[in-house]
């Protein structure tokens, strides 16, 4: 398992998919289009401006399917050996090559279909220059060069430093020193990775600097790939006047090669939680006597929050006791029974700090706005701490009109659906008491009944009839799930309001949370259906955290959880996300940034299925699988 605490800056910049990503098979790269086209745009730019020509590098980029897009705009692809060369032919522009090395097969299917050949050293250059010289003699060859180490090193990570001391990559100008470079046409220099412009320029001055004679005597350079162009804090125009400046001073053709800013951005990878496993606790001693609870609330000429532990822990004390009373009550007079639990939750509330003055509580809440809350709650919103306050309406608690059917289902809420929705305390009105709780305001849209009965699917329950869903394996109902109870923000994440749980256990509920005679050692890990090793890897080489929308660092949201892969690999796993809800079985997740160096990485290992790839193309609302991988796939690789 490697270290994943970095995650690069401009995942952020990526909007959330614009398809519905619980209405797709998973997992699935997903490629947008518009966004592709908006990178494509941005390096056209870069040509026109400049008067270099831009290449896509099919190393960090192949998706074929979209050739015919990034043909508009580019002027053609650079490729690492013959296979990639075919596949550049099939771009339909201009194909540069160059190889750590090339096999005299290979080099008999190269020379035909390209146009730039780049050479990793003199002996290779001179082996092959024989078939280059009777190929142009027969009216084709492709024009050589070699490629040059500029030994300018800026790249951090030494697995992507093709100027990393003692690298095999490139020639260093002291081997040149000398030697007869007659036929040398090209020179091709690679230096940069995910790096700006600034980095480029310095980089360009060292190769001035170490080989002036060859830059007299070639044709064209090539300044290779790692050029971040497409995010957003990348100075496009110091690149335009790098290249514009090279180009006039040395009158030679300029070419880049980015591959990664061709899809960055562009790409999602979409995961389906399968299981969830691996937290334990274990037992610790402790010596301190056991002591009581003490619930810290101000007194009732003041209000302020309560901490979610506090909350609960009163409405466990207050839902026990209404059921205690309900048990010794034998009164058949209703209005008797309602008189005595008025007198109970009063005499409660006033002995625990819970006892919230009208008057007080309407000055604290002038400024709040009111929200609409129908027959059952009056609802304001406190936009300055973000969150929504709900006054039950009297004599009644909520749908079901008793106290404790009310503090039941507030209870239900956190245990069943890890939703937070705090009991902050009661207020004595004329009409009656009121319980006053608090929950996060959500800025959301309402969900669809197609995304309502996904969600609630994925938890085990099927729906009976309309708004309601049953659980058999507990007996457990949820009425009233209707859209507008049900709220999806702008990460598809699923939030029920204000629905009505029923046929929960009571002991469930009074359950005591885990004191501190237990420590939790180790993190739950949600089992993906994709792997960290096969479909991931640069998150595990580079090593860097990936961004999943709606998931934040370790400490930033209570739940914090470990994504591991199918594949029976222990160290498959990536670290450090938290969640604002506790993750379901089920649910889907969302990787960004996951168009570059995964698709053209990606393995069969262990034989965990391959995701889809797929297409998205937002004008006409298609979503396309444009591959789908099986068995043979993973048979065809074996022998």
């Amino acid at each position: 398992m490697a270290s994943t605490d970095l995650t690069p800056s401009h995942v952020y910049e990526q909007p959330y998919p614009a398809f519905d990503i619980n209405a797709i098979d998973t997992p699935a790269y997903v490629v947008d289009v518009s966004l592709l086209r908006k990178n494509m745009e941005k390096l056209a730019a870069v040509q026109s401006e400049s008067g270099a020509k831009v290449l896509l590098a099919l190393k960090g980029f192949s998706m074929f399917s979209v050739f015919p897009i990034m043909r508009e705009y580019l002027s053609g692809c650079c490729a690492s050996g013959l296979n990639e060369a075919l596949l550049a032919q099939e771009f339909g522009k201009e194909v540069h090559v160059y190889a750590p090395a090339f096999k005299e097969a290979e080099m008999r299917q190269i020379i035909p279909i390209a146009h730039h050949l780049s050479f990793n050293s003199l002996a290779q250059f001179r082996k092959f220059k024989p078939m280059l010289d009777a190929a142009k003699a027969a009216g084709h060859a492709p024009s050589p060069g070699i490629r040059v180490n500029p030994e300018h090193s800026e790249v951090e990570v030494s697995l992507y430093d093709p100027c990393s001391p003692g690298c095999r990559l490139g020639i260093r100008a002291e081997a040149l020193e000398g030697e007869d470079l007659t036929g040398v046409e090209g020179l091709h220099f690679h230096a940069l990775c995910e790096q700006d412009s600034d980095v480029l320029e310095r980089t360009v001055a060292a190769v001035e600097k170490r080989f002036p004679r060859l830059l007299e005597q070639v044709r064209w350079v090539n300044m290779g790939g790692g050029h971040h162009i497409t995010r957003k804090d990348y100075d496009v125009e110091r690149l335009i006047r790098v290249l514009r400046t090279f180009r006039e001073k040395w009158g030679k053709e300029v070419y880049i090669e980015p591959g990664e800013a061709a899809g960055l951005n562009t790409g999602y990878l979409i995961a389906e939680v399968q299981d969830i496993v691996g937290a334990w606790k274990t037992p610790v001693a402790i010596s301190q006597p056991q002591t009581t609870i003490q619930h810290v609330q101000a007194p009732a000429d003041s209000f302020s929050y309560r901490t979610p532990g506090d909350a609960r822990s009163l409405a466990r004390e207050l839902y026990r006791r209404l059921q205690d009373d309900a048990r010794r009550n034998d009164r058949a007079d209703a209005a008797e029974r309602l008189r005595a639990e008025t007198e109970s939750i009063l005499a409660w509330a006033q002995a625990n700090g819970c006892l919230i003055s009208p008057s007080v509580f309407e000055v604290r809440t002038a400024s709040f706005a009111q929200l609409e809350g129908g027959a059952e709650h009056e609802v304001l919103l406190d936009q300055a701490c973000n969150r929504v306050i709900k006054l039950t309406t009297p004599p009644n608690f909520g749908a079901r009109g008793q106290a404790a059917a009310y503090l039941e289902n507030l209870l239900a809420y956190d245990v069943l659906l890890g939703f937070e929705w705090c009991f902050e305390g009661v207020v004595q009105e004329p009409e009656g008491l009121v319980f006053l709780t608090s929950q996060p305001f959500i800025a959301a849209e309402q969900a669809s009944d197609e995304q309502i009965d996904a969600y609630f699917s994925g938890q085990g329950f099927i729906k009976k009839r309309e708004n309601t869903y049953f659980r058999s394996i507990d007996g457990i109902t949820l009425a009233d799930a209707r859209p507008a109870n049900m709220l999806r923000d702008e990460n598809g994440v699923i939030f029920p309001i204000d629905i009505h749980i029923l046929g929960v256990n009571a002991e469930d509920l009074l359950a005591e949370e885990e004191s501190n005679e237990s420590a939790c050692d180790v993190l739950p890990t949600a089992i993906l259906d994709l792997s960290a090793t096969a479909h991931m890897p640069d998150c595990l080489e580079m090593p860097y955290r990936p961004r999943i929308f709606g998931a934040g660092l370790p400490g930033e949201f209570p739940h914090e959880y470990k994504m591991g892969g199918m594949s029976c690999l222990a160290g498959d796993v990536l670290t450090g996300f938290s969640f604002p809800e506790p993750l379901k079985i089920g649910q889907r997740l969302v990787f960004a940034d996951m168009a570059h160096y995964t698709m053209v990485k990606t393995t069969t290992f262990n034989g965990v299925p391959h995701p889809d790839i797929a297409i998205y193309d937002p004008t006409t609302r298609e979503y396309r699988v444009v591959r789908r991988f099986g068995y043979a796939d993973f048979k065809n690789k074996l022998s």
